[in-house]
């Protein structure tokens, strides 16, 4: 696999924001824009009732989906795992074309990201860390032992991940985008992201379980590139999600 130049844009924008930045204030009331003299159309608030959800599956979960930070004591099952990973970016099936379709929408089929679950906690699964191989549905054990001391002082800044039994990471394979679409390529990696997170949080509230996003630890995202054992410049983890049974404690 050949690797995207040094010179790139869009890698030179990676590597100057692989360290949280610190944050700022912020006035939530900035987060609708309003054009006050213009005609409206009003429409139905969103119905949250449990009249309104009992109505179908699909309207419960949709209504419900939360961020969770209280996590249960309890292990990550292989049961839930499966049905978690399977419904949130599973293959769908093979069209004509020899193209692949997931669960999720992806720019030119593309499918630049991977997914590597860490299991902290589990009854029925090693611990260690895991590749899903999306065309065969299965878990590859990628390292066998307990990293949840490295995972705690990555994510140091957000305690409630010292309950959680399994983080999620999804890592971007630059190449696969930025080949067709140049250094707009990366742009899509993040809007795929968007599909897959949006699947993950839906899926694991219809299976019961709790999921927060996870935006940056306190170091560099290479920690977690190194720990996993990616090559540099051709796939860096991103994103990760902290997953598992939870007190139903939502936000």
């Amino acid at each position: 696999m050949s690797k995207i130049p040094k010179c790139s844009f869009a890698m030179e924008y990676h590597e100057n924001t692989k360290v949280l930045s610190e944050p700022r204030p912020f006035d939530f009331r900035t987060q609708c824009k309003i054009y006050p003299s213009s005609k409206t159309i009003k429409f139905d608030k969103i119905d949250c009732s449990d009249e309104e959800q009992n109505k179908s599956d699909f309207i419960r979960t949709l209504l419900s989906r939360k961020s969770t930070r209280t996590f249960a004591k309890d292990s990550i099952g292989l049961q839930d795992l499966s049905k978690l990973l399977t419904l949130s970016f599973g293959l769908r099936g093979i069209n004509l074309s020899g193209m692949s379709l997931r669960t999720y929408a992806s720019a030119g089929g593309r499918y630049p990201i991977e997914v590597y679950p860490v299991i902290l906690r589990s009854d029925d699964i090693e611990l260690g860390i895991y590749h899903y191989n999306v065309i065969e549905n299965s878990l590859e054990l990628i390292k066998t032992g307990d990293y949840n001391d490295q995972i705690h002082e990555f994510y140091k800044n957000q305690p409630f991940v010292l309950n959680a039994p399994c983080i999620i990471f999804f890592s971007m394979v630059f190449e696969r985008s930025m080949e067709k679409y140049g250094e707009r390529g990366y742009r899509f990696i993040f809007l795929d992201a968007g599909h897959m997170s949006q699947n993950l949080y839906l899926t694991a509230e219809y299976l019961d379980l709790g999921v927060v996003a996870l935006g940056a630890g306190m170091n560099s995202d290479d920690e977690i590139d190194n720990l996993i054992g990616l090559v540099h410049e051709v796939e860096n983890v991103f994103y990760g999600f902290a997953v598992g049974p939870s007190h139903f404690v939502k936000d």
